[in-house]
C-alpha cells in the first residue's frame, strides 16, 4: 500500500510540475499577440538615433484592425497601411517575435515602417525595438 501511495504522489508531483501558467508578456503565441495588438493605440515612447522623439507622435492614434489594416489618424490627415505578427524575410516561417508595420505617408509614418522585435505585449502596452542589433531604436504603444 505504501508503494501505491508513493507512486500516486510521484505522478501527482510530475503532473503539477509539467503544467505551466500562460504568460501574457511572452511574445511566442502568435494568435494571442494578434488579439492583444488589435485595437487603438498611441505612441507612448519613440527613441531613434540617440534622441527621444516621442513628441513627434502627439495627437496620432493608431488603429490596428484585426484584419491586418493599420490606420493612423491625426488632425492633419490619416494614413493607411498594414500590420502583422511575423517577418518580411522570405526565408522566415512567420516568426511570432516580430510586429511588422508597413505604413507610409509622412516622415513619422515612414519612421515606424519596420520589422520590430516584440519585447513585451500586454493588454495596455506594446514594447518594441528595432530588429537591427546596431540600432538603438525603440517604440512603445499604450492604451
Amino acid at each position: 500500500m505504501k508503494t501505491t501511495a508513493k507512486l500516486f504522489l510521484l505522478a501527482l508531483t510530475i503532473s503539477l510540475v509539467s503544467c505551466s501558467k500562460s504568460n501574457d508578456d511572452n511574445p511566442s503565441n502568435n494568435n494571442n499577440n494578434n488579439n492583444q495588438v488589435a485595437g487603438t493605440w498611441t505612441v507612448t515612447y519613440y527613441f531613434d538615433s540617440g534622441k527621444d522623439e516621442t513628441s513627434d507622435y502627439n495627437g496620432y492614434s493608431f488603429d490596428f484592425a484585426s484584419n491586418g489594416v493599420l490606420t493612423s489618424t491625426h488632425s492633419s490627415g490619416s494614413f493607411t497601411g498594414t500590420w502583422r505578427i511575423g517577418d518580411n524575410s522570405s526565408d522566415d516561417d512567420s516568426s511570432s517575435n516580430k510586429l511588422v508595420i508597413n505604413i507610409t505617408g509622412n516622415k513619422y509614418m515612414d519612421d515606424l515602417q519596420d520589422d520590430w522585435l516584440i519585447v513585451k505585449i500586454t493588454d495596455t502596452e506594446i514594447w518594441l525595438q528595432d530588429d537591427n542589433p546596431a540600432s538603438a531604436e525603440e517604440l512603445r504603444f499604450g492604451k
